[in-house]
This record gives C-alpha cells, structure tokens and sequence, in this order.
C-alpha cells in the first residue's frame, strides 16, 4: 500500500469486528530538544477539520477549541513541549455520533512555533484504530522540509463506511486562521 492509495476502513483485515471503524484517533508525538543543545522546545498542534460534502468547514477541533458541538471529536488538549513518552496531542473521533452534515474529516498538524517539521526531533504521527490500536496512517513528519499546516490524513464517508487516505498536502490545505489565534 502506498502512503496515498486510499483505504476502506472495512477492508483491511478487520470488517467481521463491530467496533474497528467507530472510534478514530489521530496522535501527534515530537520529543524536546536534547539536553545540551541550546534550542527553544518545538510546539506542534494536531486539528481536526469536520467538512461538508462540498468541502465547506463546518468545525475545527483544536487545542484552543477542544471539542465539536456534539462531542463527536475531542482534543486531549495543548502540549508545548513534547515532553510526552507517547502521543503529546491526541484528537479521539466517534465516527457513528458525527452529524450527518460531516461527509470528510481532516486531520492536520501545525508548528506553532515556525520550525520546520524536519527540525522537530521525533516527529511523527498517525490515525488508528482506537480500540484495536491498529495505525490505518503513519506518517514521519521529520521528512518534511517545510513549516506550512500538513494535511496528514483523511477520511471520507462513503455508502459502505469510512474511507481513509494519507494526503501529504503541505500548505495547500489553509484551515481558517481565525479559528486558529494562539
């Protein structure tokens, strides 16, 4: 599978289990600089954008806006350290309690601070499986180059399900900046 081929959340080994595609995390990891080295700590922020069939916004979920309006998506919450040993941001998504309206779910990661993703130590994220764990999406962020809003991943409601795909869209996906005023 190629890290852009899209994937029926169904169809990987996992459709015969009820629970597989109902509940959707997308976790954002980096490390703090190492001791020693004179580097101010990296801020990362893990989104989630809720869009319409369109791709109108509908919601953004994101550490200054922690939840959607139903509950449906929930942000863990601000980390500005990565001084985590496991994910520092996480965004949970309860696929069957979204509203109707939502027919795609993007998942994006920012600096904050303006380093570039390949200067961040330890980068990385990935959208799994909640329950069973299993990565659908696992992306080094320390392979990307610039410091623009990543579109890590998608997902798309389609009349059998969620589908998801892994979109590497550096800077093309613009999330509405005053949702986003740190």
């Amino acid at each position: 599978m190629q890290l852009t081929d899209p994937v029926s959340l169904q169809d990987r080994g996992y459709g015969d289990l009820e629970f597989d595609s109902k509940e959707i995390v997308m976790g954002l990891h980096w490390d703090p600089p190492e001791e020693g080295v004179a580097a101010d700590a990296a801020d990362l922020d893990a989104l989630c954008v809720l869009l319409d069939e369109q791709g109108r916004e509908l919601e953004v979920v994101y550490p200054g806006r922690l939840r959607n309006a139903n509950g449906s998506v929930i942000h863990t919450g601000d980390s500005r350290t990565g001084a985590s040993e496991w994910d520092d941001e996480r965004i949970f998504v309860f696929l069957e309690s979204l509203p109707e309206t939502v027919a795609e779910i993007a998942f994006v990661v920012t600096s904050v601070t303006g380093r570039a993703f390949s200067e961040v130590r330890g980068a990385c994220c990935h959208v799994s499986d909640r329950a069973t764990e299993h990565a659908w999406v696992q992306i080094a962020l320390t392979a990307i180059n610039g410091n623009a809003p990543h579109r890590v991943a998608t997902l798309r409601r389609s009349p059998t399900g969620w589908e998801i795909s892994a979109d590497h869209q550096i800077g093309e996906f613009r999330v509405g900046i005053e949702y986003y005023d740190k």
